[in-house]
């Protein structure tokens, strides 16, 4: 049996960034972290996770849990990590003789020893409240800011027994104290050590960053590598990553506040890169699905968005901007490519949630009537300015951008466009609930011409989507209608960028009428 214990929420210092979440439900890679602790664990084997009393998660959260087979067991706020485990422990029916695992809900590593009496270990880097091994006493003493360390090595979260019930009875001889009660067994049991190299700890601000930036994702068109404190993309496709480079280097001096250093660029025959500074900051795609903020706190994240907004547009140039290549044509256009090999024909009306709505191509001309004008001003534009490309920074209270696209609609390199293009990006988040079809927070289904989409999405969020839709009218004297009209063009035109993804794509479409019937009651039409 493995046991996961996250029946505590984090430290206060992440509180303040993610907000009150048990450790296992923090974000890694576009994922909670317990999606990377499951897939550690065997096939087939029992899972049970630990939660605080009065945490609720979401439907799809708990799906995700219900269809791993983990067994959920709420435990409450006030124990100790002592009392936590043998309370968990006396609630569950097992064998006196079944092996244990424990893996606390803040730990991950790249695989887990499946030996039982050992002890996980691994060498120490920074100064907290860590149990410390001992070699030659082959025990764990718990860590004092009066003394110096004793030794390089710690416990790092993860621990098997032989005799579960044995662990049980010497925690309680010990005062539910955990360490002592495992010093108790490895005297009575014996537990050998095991130390683990890649060992990634979530647990406090300061190593929750330096985790994740040893876990990189890629792309299929890029490579992403992290090195200490600077991050390199390369890619075979020159053309767009020379473009980002080019808006690093050439955007006005004040508004590099906004943005990591560009360090380097290297220009070869058969692929281009360039390394920025690496920033330990949260992206707000993960802020937004994952974290638990309140809508106050996103008031004011907003509010850093639109002062770069603000900002960049007092740069223009003389050259005029065409939202119609932005939007209409662009649309249009990808819409020709998505019907090749569509699960959806185009042309057809399509009932969504038991509601005929025009087919996807009538769609795409009837919200081009809700499109704000057209000012033809161009500004520097940041062009792909979504959530999973703003990081906030809590100390400052400021945004840093990331992954400009560097060219305009025809593919010409460029740091000027029209603002109206990267409120729409933003609001494809904010509103348009992006990044949650992204980690996969919504359910649907075709038959035919048939489709049944639901999306996550809660009260605060709507307060949040609320607060947005109020401010960008404020700074910006853009509708909520307009708003919605720019997402469904952008849903439309990504449909044949996410081919890999049929599912998605049904999700984008989903979403795409969810935002005009938005219009259509704003408007009386329906």
């Amino acid at each position: 049996m493995y046991l996961i214990t996250s029946a505590a929420l984090v430290a206060t210092e992440l509180q303040s960034e993610f907000g009150p979440l048990p450790p296992c439900f923090l974000p890694v890679g576009n994922k909670r972290l317990f999606h990377h602790q499951l897939a550690l664990i065997p096939q087939g084997e029992r899972v049970v996770l630990t939660l605080p009393e009065g945490f609720t998660p979401s439907p799809y959260d708990l799906d995700a849990l219900k269809n791993n087979q983990v067994e959920l067991l709420y435990l409450p706020t006030h124990l100790s990590l002592g009392e936590s485990v043998v309370y968990a422990l006396n609630l569950l029916e097992f064998e006196s003789n079944e092996p244990l695992f424990i893996l606390h809900g803040d730990t991950l590593f790249d695989q887990l020893s499946p030996t039982v009496d050992q002890l996980g270990l691994s060498q120490v880097e920074d100064n907290y409240d860590w149990a410390e091994y001992n070699p030659t006493t082959a025990k764990l003493s718990s860590f004092s800011r009066e003394q110096p360390p004793s030794s390089e090595l710690i416990s790092n979260g993860f621990f098997s027994f032989s005799a579960p019930k044995a662990l049980v009875r010497h925690i309680i001889k010990q005062n539910w104290d955990f360490i002592q009660g495992l010093n108790a067994y490895i005297q009575d049991k014996g537990m050998a050590p095991h130390i683990y190299q890649n060992w990634y700890d979530f647990g406090h601000s300061h190593t929750y960053y330096q985790s994740k930036s040893r876990m990189t994702t890629q792309r299929a068109f890029n490579e992403m590598c992290i090195s200490g404190q600077v991050v390199t993309k390369t890619s075979y496709k020159k053309n767009k990553l020379s473009a980002e480079a080019n808006w690093y280097q050439t955007i006005p001096g004040s508004l590099r506040c906004y943005t990591p250093q560009l360090l380097s660029t290297v220009d070869t025959k058969n692929s281009f890169s360039y390394s920025i500074e690496y920033l330990h900051l949260t992206a707000l795609n993960e802020l937004y699905v994952f974290s638990h903020l309140p809508a106050f706190s996103w008031r004011k994240i907003l509010k850093s968005c639109c002062q770069f907004l603000k900002h960049a547009s007092e740069f223009s140039d003389k050259d005029k901007s065409s939202l119609d290549a932005l939007f209409a044509t662009k649309t249009l256009q990808r819409l020709a490519d998505y019907s090749t090999n569509a699960a959806v024909d185009i042309n057809q009306p399509l009932t969504v949630n038991g509601k005929l709505q025009p087919s996807l191509l009538q769609l795409a001309k009837l919200s081009l009537d809700y499109l704000p004008a057209d000012t033809q001003k161009m500004n520097i534009l940041h062009g792909d300015f979504c959530f999973s490309n703003i990081l906030y920074d809590f100390r400052t209270c400021n945004i840093k951008v990331i992954d400009p696209r560097g060219i305009d609609a025809q593919d010409n390199v460029t740091t000027y466009g029209n603002t109206a293009y990267d409120i729409a990006k933003l609001a494809h988040s904010v509103i348009g609930l992006y990044d949650s079809i992204i980690a996969g927070y919504f359910n649907c289904s075709l038959d035919k011409q048939t489709l049944n989409f639901t999306i996550a999405s809660d009260a605060r969020q709507q307060q949040i989507i609320a607060d947005f839709i109020r401010l960008i009218y404020e700074e910006f004297s853009i509708t909520e209608n307009q708003l919605y009209a720019m997402q469904i063009q952008l849903f439309l035109s990504m449909l044949p960028l996410h081919s890999d993804k049929p599912e998605r794509q049904l999700g984008f479409i989903g979403n795409a009428y969810r935002l005009f019937d938005k219009i259509q009651l704003n408007t009386g039409s329906i």
